[in-house]
């Protein structure tokens, strides 16, 4: 590595044309560019310079030698623009691991003006409910809902707040009737997640928390799209995101239940493996935060009165 630094000197004193001028830009004393040389020469066996006190002047040697040289350093400087650039401006890949919910539309609107603004920047999404290894993946951020962190390297960003709702479809109300107290629910039938079941913790504006410690599951999955599905098809009760499922709430689909009592919220994060980011990555994160806050305040704004109250 002193033998890369010193041919790096040696290029710049050929550039410069003298040693003083070498050391300015170098920003070295004249003696320790000198010294370089002498290490540099003697490390090789052979004269690069031939040095008077009014110029240089390359040798055989030295003029086989410096093309190589010069070479390497500026392939060295151009490596140093492009990781200024990575670090600094928004170009080059942007990789974001998310679940397959949030991968669809939500993802998409909230990062379609930052691609528009930049077209030098791409995007890789990838989309699945199962987590990502960030580091063999080359993962710049993962969404990731209630997740707990496994490992303490990552760095957690909140982004928003998503009220739950209970619910059930109108044939499941029909046929087991709707529960109108906390302790009812023991008694139903549940279609849960992998990451969101029991015991289940249902708030009350007093605040009152009643856990529901465990209730007959017949469904569980990982993936929020098909435990919607299911409870849709009348097969049991579920929580949804307030955000998702106010369409189908409003069409009658969906009916949601006891609400005077509220789940825990979801809580989505960004996780990175640094605090350090490049600034495609500190924007993202402030599109993707904007985004998913306004969402949740809209959704609460235009379903909140009809679910809660």
């Amino acid at each position: 590595m002193d033998k890369l630094n010193r041919m790096a000197v040696f290029a710049v004193v050929v550039a410069e044309g003298s040693l003083a001028a070498a050391a300015r830009r170098l920003g070295m004393s004249s003696s320790a560019v000198s010294q370089h040389l002498r290490t540099l020469e003697q490390s090789l066996g052979v004269p690069l310079l031939h040095r008077s006190t009014r110029k240089l002047a390359l040798t055989e040697a030295g003029a086989a030698f410096y093309p190589g040289c010069e070479a390497m350093l500026q392939q060295a400087q151009q490596a140093q623009q492009r990781l200024a650039e990575l670090r600094d401006t928004l170009v080059g890949e942007l990789r974001i691991a998310t679940t397959v919910g949030i991968g669809g539309g939500p993802l998409a609107e909230a990062l379609a003006p930052l691609l528009q603004a930049h077209p030098q920047l791409t995007l890789r999404v990838l989309a699945d409910d199962r987590v990502v290894d960030m580091i063999e993946q080359r993962v710049d951020i993962s969404l990731r809902v209630n997740r707990q962190l496994a490992d303490t390297s990552m760095i957690a960003h909140a982004l928003s707040e998503w009220p739950m709702v209970l619910c059930a479809a109108p044939r499941y109300l029909s046929q087991h009737g709707v529960p109108e107290t906390p302790q009812a629910l023991q008694h139903h039938r549940w279609i849960s997640g992998n990451n969101a079941g029991f015991p289940l913790d249902l708030h009350h504006a007093s605040g009152e928390v009643f856990k529901l410690r465990q209730a007959q599951g017949q469904i569980v999955s990982d993936s929020m799209h098909v435990m919607r599905a299911f409870t849709r098809m009348g097969l049991g009760i579920s929580g949804q995101p307030l955000y998702e499922i106010g369409d189908e709430l409003r069409r009658g689909e969906l009916i949601a239940l006891l609400p005077a009592w509220r789940p825990t919220p979801l809580r989505l994060h960004a996780l990175t493996l640094e605090r350090a980011m490049p600034e495609k990555t500190r924007q993202a994160l402030r599109y993707l935060r904007d985004y998913f806050r306004r969402l949740a305040e809209k959704s609460l704004a235009i379903n909140g009165d009809d679910v809660f109250n």
